[in-house]
C-alpha cells in the first residue's frame, strides 16, 4: 500500500474517532451505540499501519486475497451495527405505539368530561 494511502486512511479514521468522541461529550450519541464505531476506527488504524496484518490473518483464516479479507472483516463489523440499530428501532417503535394509544385514551377521556360538562349546563 503507498504511504501516501496509509496516511490518509490515518487522518481520516482518526478525525471520524474525535468526531464520534465529541459526539458523546455533547450527549449526541450514547456511549453504546459509539462503542462498535471507535472499534472499527481501531481495526481500521491497524489494518492501515500494519499491512502484513492483514496479509497474515487473510492466511490464517484461508483467504486468497487480503483485500477480501478486508471485505469480509468490513462485512463482519456491520453486522453487529446493523443488529444493534434493528433493536433500537424495535424498542423505539413500540415506545411510539403505547405511546399513541396512551395519548388517544387520554384524548377520549377528555371529550367524555366535555360531554358530561356539557349536559349538566
Amino acid at each position: 500500500m503507498n504511504i501516501r494511502i496509509q496516511v490518509l486512511i490515518v487522518a481520516v479514521a482518526l478525525l471520524c474517532m474525535f468526531y464520534v468522541i465529541n459526539k458523546i461529550r455533547n450527549k449526541g450519541i450514547e456511549l453504546k451505540y459509539s462503542l462498535i464505531w471507535l472499534a472499527l476506527g481501531v481495526g481500521i488504524l491497524l489494518f492501515t499501519c500494519f499491512p502484513q496484518l492483514t496479509k497474515w490473518l487473510a492466511h490464517m483464516l484461508g483467504i486468497s486475497q487480503p483485500m477480501n479479507m478486508l471485505f469480509f472483516a468490513g462485512f463482519c463489523f456491520m453486522l453487529p451495527i446493523i443488529f444493534s440499530l434493528s433493536v433500537s428501532v424495535s424498542k423505539l417503535s413500540n415506545k411510539v405505539k403505547r405511546l399513541t394509544q396512551e395519548v388517544a385514551l387520554l384524548e377520549e377521556e377528555k371529550r367524555k368530561e366535555n360531554e358530561g360538562d356539557r349536559e349538566i349546563e
